[in-house]
């Protein structure tokens, strides 16, 4: 496996968790006549983003020092999954975003809005992380 290999997979296993834990707690929200305020979840969203910062730099340390042999420099092969990848996740950014726009136009809470917004931004770094990783193992 490579160095590009395993970090997108540990990126996709910490993105997952990380906002995982941020949605499990504000989806409970979602039913209520209105919504939370802002500053209940703002805090822990700077937490898990600084969670998320520190479990990125750790990872990418210890596949650097387990896999000191391997180069990280990217060839032909990785630069091709990632542009793949890349455009094919941005359809479901632009998706998530048209989703947002449409909560706004509705008169949905600004809350919700900006929290479409950024499960759109995570639902298309898994997308992408999940090709490149289909993308390594299988081809393509």
């Amino acid at each position: 496996m490579s160095f590009h290999e395993k970090s997108n997979i540990a990126m996709l296993a910490i993105v997952a968790g990380v906002f995982g834990w941020y949605f499990a707690g504000v989806l409970p929200h979602f039913g209520a006549l209105e919504a939370p305020p802002p500053a209940a979840f703002g805090g822990l969203l700077v937490f898990l983003t600084l969670l998320l910062i520190a479990l990125s730099i750790v990872a990418h340390v210890a596949i650097k020092i387990f896999a000191m042999k391997e180069s990280d420099n990217a060839d032909e092969r990785d630069r091709l999954i990632e542009m793949r990848a890349d455009a094919r996740a941005g359809y479901v950014l632009a998706a998530g975003v048209f989703g947002a726009i449409a909560l706004t136009v509705m008169d949905v809470a600004p809350f919700w809005s900006a929290n479409a917004l950024l499960a759109a931004l995570v639902l298309s770094e898994l997308t992408k992380g999940v090709l490149r990783a289909w993308a390594y193992r299988f081809g393509g």
